[in-house]
């Protein structure tokens, strides 16, 4: 087991998205702090998540040129776990037994599978429902 956590694709969003200034001076201290001490861990499913979010969901877009940049520093900076076929179809099998959503089952399956059981999200009340994740909230 791992004592790194996944920081979910909302704690990346809100360290860009200057419409909600409390919550991004928490999350860019949070993303701080977890990248010097080697603690983070993302899914390439948060990667495209934050992309999809930041150039068109939040009340003041970056660029698509913006949101590369700070994909690849991201991905310099953070171990980047991926999934396969197989996640893709545990993450259901979770959909059904835990009641949540895919997305969010399908980032729980990918965890699963490489021993991590911490995740850093506001949304803790869905992965709550999984028995084996400690989901905490940074901002």
């Amino acid at each position: 087991m791992t004592d790194k956590g996944l920081i979910d694709s909302n704690i990346l969003v809100y360290a860009f998205d200057s419409s909600e200034k409390n919550k991004q001076e928490k999350a860019k201290k949070f993303l701080t702090e977890i990248m010097i001490n080697k603690k983070g861990i993302l899914s390439i499913q948060n990667l495209a998540e934050f992309h999809a979010t930041v150039t068109k969901k939040i009340n003041k877009p970056i660029s698509k040129e913006e949101s590369q940049q700070i994909i690849k520093e991201l991905s310099d900076s953070f171990e980047i776990l991926k999934y396969s076929e197989k996640t893709i179809i545990n993450s259901i099998n979770f959909e059904n037994l835990y009641k949540t959503h895919f997305w969010d089952s399908l980032l729980a399956s990918t965890m699963q599978e490489n021993n991590v059981f911490l995740i850093y999200t506001e949304n803790t009340k869905d992965f709550k429902k999984i028995p084996w994740i400690k989901a905490v909230n940074p901002v």
